[in-house]
């Protein structure tokens, strides 16, 4: 009985179709290994996109077991938009066979499914408008806000003495600069490509905590400021 209910389960498979570090192919080959099982598959785009844009269908999606990024990364961006995911499995850390195996499925793995292929293949990337920002794990969080006074561009607020992500599509794409001023790791943007700031568990070179915290924060307003000049310029210009 405990079989049959397992296999009933809806999966879903985020293909993070905005970056390299999830193997595409792989993905595909796996999610058609789940369906010839008995699995329900869906394939997403991104994961990180829909918390953004806060989709409808987040809800549908944490009821599933989903096959994503770290576990913790995960859990945490479903939370921020007040979802507990139902079962969590981590595809950037585990190759498909061994994630086969810890599901208790045949890890046996056949040719991608057309279908799973073409759908994969179609997922374009969109330059510049990547869904980059970062969500708090609570777990870890002391309040200090040292991440709520780096950041110049509004992504952070207090509310109820706690610091919240409540702009994400304000922060800059590819920075993962306040991250590094949590003393606790706190702080995750799940497409970063070293842990434990993209929520992994492995402390490489301990990067989050040993960091010149003015230094950063100087280099921010730097940008900051220039952004603020060219956008006068353009301004300007438009005017004459």
């Amino acid at each position: 009985m405990d079989c049959e209910i397992n296999m009933e389960k809806k999966i879903t498979i985020c293909a993070c179709a905005s970056r390299s570090f999830i193997d595409k192919k792989q993905v595909a080959e796996l999610a058609t290994a789940l369906a010839k099982q008995g699995y329900e598959v869906n394939v997403e785009e991104d994961l990180c996109r829909m918390v953004e844009q806060n989709s409808k269908r987040l809800a549908e999606v944490a009821g599933t077991t989903v096959i994503a990024c770290h576990e913790r990364a995960v859990r945490n961006l479903l939370r921020y938009r007040g979802y507990e995911a139902e079962k969590l499995y981590d595809l950037r850390k585990n190759e498909p066979a061994a994630l086969l195996k810890e599901m208790g499925a045949d890890v046996a793995l056949v040719e991608a499914d057309k279908a799973f292929a073409d759908k994969i293949k179609a997922m374009e990337p969109e330059f510049g408008e990547d869904a980059w920002f970062p969500v708090i794990d609570a777990e870890r969080c002391v309040n200090c806000r040292k991440c709520h006074d780096f950041c110049l561009f509004g992504v952070y607020t207090v509310v109820d003495k706690q610091v919240r992500v409540v702009h994400p599509e304000n922060c800059k794409n590819n920075c993962p600069a306040c991250a590094r001023t949590c003393p606790k790791t706190a702080v995750i943007f799940p497409k970063y490509d070293q842990s434990p700031i993209n929520g992994g568990l492995e402390e490489e070179g301990n990067m989050a905590i040993r960091v010149d915290t003015k230094a950063l924060y100087n280099q921010a307003l730097r940008e900051r400021l220039a952004n603020r000049r060219a956008s006068a310029f353009v301004i300007n210009k438009v005017k004459k």
